[in-house]
């Protein structure tokens, strides 16, 4: 089986930021969307808007008018025995299927196999739909501020756009990047001796600003450039 992979849909002055601990680590999330002093985006700018693609070309993010999305190419080789039975007759030429919200298109071989193919997507922000998130732009990059059920946490990625290329971040989760920030920022909360959340707390504009500028906290997920 092969597998390559497309990306579709998606398209902080935060008075905290909580770090809490988690099986895969430490998960971040910010008390209110980032920066407090920054205005809302009613959408991305025209000139930002399109399709970045990753180095390897099966993966994609695209940045629409009000949402970011992955979308990956998804590929498997199966016999032609299986996709009869699913199709419930004999393939004699290229077709297509739905199945599982996907549109899959199957294309013809050799007499004993087929390649299945569909895209698939998945939202990584949205300022749309019944968790709207909020779009704010500092220094050049723009940050994705997404509310959890209650809206009263934010998960926070950014889009670093230059020229042709794009970098999508997170917030990192590295403890000793961390401690590296102003003190008085910083909450630290321990269960049973052991540390297991930070709030970060800044009480001043150029405190939080720090948040945007200091690199050493943003991870980088993947790097794009634009095709389209």
């Amino acid at each position: 089986m092969t597998t390559t992979q497309r990306l579709r849909g998606w398209c902080l002055g935060a008075a905290g930021l909580l770090l809490t601990a988690c099986d895969d680590g430490l998960e971040v999330r910010f008390a209110q969307p980032f920066l407090a002093e920054v205005a809302d985006m009613a959408a991305f700018p025209v000139r930002h808007q399109g399709v970045y693609t990753a180095a390897d070309s099966g993966k994609s993010l695209c940045v629409g008018r009000t949402a970011v999305w992955r979308q990956e190419l998804q590929q498997v080789l199966a016999s032609r025995r299986e996709v009869d039975s699913l199709l419930l007759h004999h393939l004699r030429a290229d077709t297509t299927y739905a199945q599982g919200g996907h549109l899959h298109y199957v294309h013809l071989l050799s007499r004993d196999s087929v390649r299945d193919s569909w895209l698939w997507t998945d939202t990584v922000f949205t300022l749309a739909g019944p968790g709207p998130g909020v779009l704010r732009r500092f220094q050049g990059r723009y940050y994705l501020n997404t509310p959890n059920d209650n809206r009263d946490k934010w998960y926070v990625q950014r889009l670093e756009i230059e020229g042709p290329g794009l970098r999508w971040q997170t917030f990192g989760t590295d403890t000793l990047r961390l401690l590296a920030l102003d003190p008085a920022t910083v909450y630290y909360h321990r269960e049973n001796g052991r540390l297991t959340s930070f709030q970060l707390m800044p009480a001043t504009a150029q405190q939080t600003r720090r948040l945007g500028r200091y690199d050493g906290l943003w991870d980088t997920q993947e790097a794009y450039r634009r095709r389209h």
